[in-house]
């Protein structure tokens, strides 16, 4: 497959209408109609945290140059990476966020028909400097260690996912057997404190957003990704079907100049973004802006792929048992849609 170039781009601005799904995951979805304008289908799974969600935003639509114009865009909110994947493979989607389960899965399975490429990177995990994603239990557990979590039964979004792996390394490097020696248990990542309090798991899998709620309320911090991973690596993406690429390739060159420019734009009026985000998401502002671009999120400057750490990643997935062969990461990603900071 070839892929267009899209620096040479520049487009005048209008707004558009987006629907998306709120935290709740009950609001519904609506998108601009009419004309010729390609129309792309944008899948997320964390608000805020997966930085792309902020293209729901209407607020936040009107300061990006191409959205309106050049192509329309509906938003949607899944419960799980794996729930996106099903959506791009029926076609309901044109791009989703993917964390480093679900890409090398959905690669090395063709989940997607005619595949997918990685087009983006949302946040690296792991940094030394940033959030690292953190397995927490209640204030009053005995599980401090990571090798108290036997016999526990362990809170994860959607078992395949990258909050699982984490447990899945962890598991091997203290010589447990992650399948036999504790119950991961599917629950929403925002149930996950009152799940706790409730005893219906011992601990739950964090990510930055909900790990606000765990510290207010005292939990132990039992281990985190830096504490698992010997240096930071790349773990959410923004990926697109192949097909996608192939009927809507200027589109999504257009998206992904929105997508620096966005960023660029919450990171130089962040708080403006910070009330926007949590108005728009149902969200107390306390904890959006208790993490959002601060170090208590993740690192996230650098939307390009880093294509020999994604290598890494991937071929750590083998010997973490996600996969059963690795592959050639530069077959399934590009940074040709991405302009450099």
């Amino acid at each position: 497959m070839s892929f267009k170039n899209s620096n040479r781009r520049s487009f005048l601005k209008h707004s558009a209408a987006v629907g998306t799904v709120g935290l709740t995951g009950l609001a519904g979805c609506s998108s601009i109609t009419g004309g010729e304008t390609p129309e792309l289908g944008l899948a997320f799974t964390v608000p805020v945290e997966n930085i792309a969600s902020l293209f729901a935003i209407e607020d936040i639509q009107d300061q990006l140059t191409n959205l309106g114009s050049e192509y329309e865009l509906n938003v949607t909110r899944d419960q799980s990476t794996p729930d996106s994947l099903n959506k791009m493979a029926s076609g309901n989607a044109d791009m989703a966020l993917l964390s480093t389960v679900s890409y090398a899965s959905a690669v090395r399975q063709e989940a997607v028909p005619g595949n997918i490429s990685m087009i983006a990177t949302d946040f690296w995990d792991a940094h030394p400097d940033w959030y690292g994603i953190s397995i927490f239990s209640g204030a009053d557990s005995d599980i401090t260690e990571p090798e108290d979590l036997e016999g526990a039964t362990i809170g994860v979004n959607a078992q395949g996912t990258g909050v699982h792996a984490l447990i899945v390394k962890k598991f091997q490097q203290i010589g447990l057997d992650p399948e036999n020696d504790a119950e991961i248990v599917e629950l929403p990542f925002p149930t996950f404190v009152s799940a706790i309090n409730d005893g219906r798991i011992d601990a739950g899998v964090f990510p930055a957003i909900f790990a606000v709620s765990a510290r207010g309320e005292g939990f132990n911090e039992v281990y985190t990704s830096q504490e698992t991973w010997e240096q930071a690596y790349p773990f959410a993406y923004t990926v697109a079907a192949n097909s996608s690429i192939d009927e809507k390739g200027d589109a999504i060159a257009a998206w992904g100049e929105d997508f620096r420019e966005m960023v660029n734009y919450a990171y130089d009026n962040r708080s403006e973004v910070v009330s926007l985000a949590a108005e728009y998401f149902e969200l107390p502002e306390p904890l959006v802006d208790g993490f959002f671009l601060t170090n208590n999120d993740y690192y996230r400057q650098d939307l390009t792929i880093d294509m020999d750490r994604l290598q890494f990643t991937m071929d750590e997935m083998v010997n973490l048992g996600f996969v059963e062969e690795s592959f050639d990461v530069t077959e399934y990603a590009t940074n040709d849609y991405i302009p450099s900071n």
